[in-house]
């Protein structure tokens, strides 16, 4: 049980940062490549690929090399539907709390696994594909 809460924590934690919330508002229901999120979010290069990677390590984002540009799209809707909760009011707040609650639930009666957590230093990616963050 204290392994559930523990991964729980640490998906709220990756969203605990609002350079990564403005990211995942620019991502919303599309991909956009790097310098498409740089020019909406106003970040630094640097600053949003350290970002980015974030993201993409914890599972939040999902991304693509075409050519030299790499794309990031959101890995699952409900990231976006959290976001958008925590800020309206009414009946769409409640329905996404609701599904994050039952979801919740679900998780600590072991119907639904978390998400294993990556070990230090380790890479989703094919070796190839590490270089990604550097070329951005």
């Amino acid at each position: 049980m204290h392994d559930v809460f523990e991964a729980v924590a640490r998906q709220f934690g990756v969203l605990g940062e609002p350079a990564r919330l403005r990211i995942l508002h620019v991502l919303g229901d599309q991909e956009h490549c790097v310098n498409d999120i740089l020019q909406h979010t106003g970040l630094a290069q640097a600053n949003a690929s350290r970002h980015l990677g974030v993201l993409y390590r914890a599972g939040v984002v999902g991304r693509r090399r075409e050519g030299t540009q790499v794309f990031y799209r959101v890995a699952d809707p409900l990231y976006v539907e959290l976001c958008r909760a925590m800020t309206s009011h009414g009946p769409a707040r409640d329905g996404v709390l609701h599904a994050i609650r039952d979801s919740m639930r679900r998780l600590l009666d072991g119907q639904l696994s978390p998400r294993p957590a990556q070990p230090a230093g380790a890479s989703p990616n094919p070796p190839a594909n590490e270089k990604e963050e550097a070329s951005v």
